[in-house]
């Protein structure tokens, strides 16, 4: 069985999926780490009251450095090019910059009956069934989240569900520098390095590229009907 295949019959065997409500997908480019912090936690809290409808989102940062709620600052080695967050995802310290494609999924996952580990399986495979159609073959390693090429990480899972509804998500290596990870011990694993899409195949794989490739495999992994929507260009 393919992965891709493997990704649809997550959605049609398990039983909890919300097919029939259509789910918005937007794609407002590079925008500023922080603003659209803030803007994914004032959606979430509009989705889990019922207000705005759920949202996935496909965006770059401009440089910046994360830390999420596991671990302080011993993973950071070196003094940074860029400013560090603090955030209330899961996981450890990441980067995030140009050249990365961040997948921000905002739906109501009780209601859909989706726990977390089978959300962040799901997001797992999303990145693995995209790496699959640039030739790439990537995995899962047990005790690490994310998506891997034996002891290198091409994309960081970080999550956090609130009321019912996920925030936060997968961030993709495609063509971004990775000499921005030397700084870190990324997500905190020892002996793991950052790679990216362009490093595996040799050719320059863009975040344009991985765009719609991206989009139909969160699509397939979850069965999401997905509706465009320019409401959030450019952010706040």
């Amino acid at each position: 069985m393919s992965r891709r295949q493997h990704g649809a019959v997550l959605g049609r065997e398990e039983p909890g999926f919300e097919r029939s409500k259509i789910v918005q997908i937007a794609h407002p480019g590079l925008v500023e780490y922080e603003a659209a912090l803030a803007w994914q936690a004032d959606r979430a809290g509009s989705v889990a009251q019922g207000a705005l409808p759920e949202i996935v989102v496909l965006l770059e940062h401009l440089p910046v450095y994360t830390q999420g709620r596991r671990g302080g600052r011993e993973h950071v080695l070196a003094s940074l090019r860029a400013p560090i967050v603090d955030t209330d995802r899961g996981g450890d310290v990441t980067f995030h910059g140009r050249g990365q494609l961040v997948l921000w999924p905002i739906l109501r996952l009780r209601e859909r009956g989706i726990g977390i580990a089978r959300y962040v399986r799901g997001l797992e495979q999303v990145g693995i069934d995209t790496a699959a159609l640039f030739g790439v073959e990537a995995d899962r390693v047990r005790g690490r989240p994310g998506v891997w090429i034996d002891n290198r990480k091409l994309a960081s899972i970080g999550v956090r569900v609130q009321s019912g509804v996920s925030r936060h998500g997968l961030a993709l290596n495609c063509d971004v520098d990775l000499s921005w990870f030397d700084s870190i011990r990324a997500c905190g694993v020892e002996g793991g390095v950052a790679t990216s899409l362009s490093a595996e195949t040799g050719e320059r794989v863009s975040v344009a590229e991985c765009v719609p490739v991206l989009e139909r495999a969160i699509a397939d992994v979850f069965q999401l009907r997905l509706s465009p929507t320019a409401e959030i260009d450019g952010l706040p």
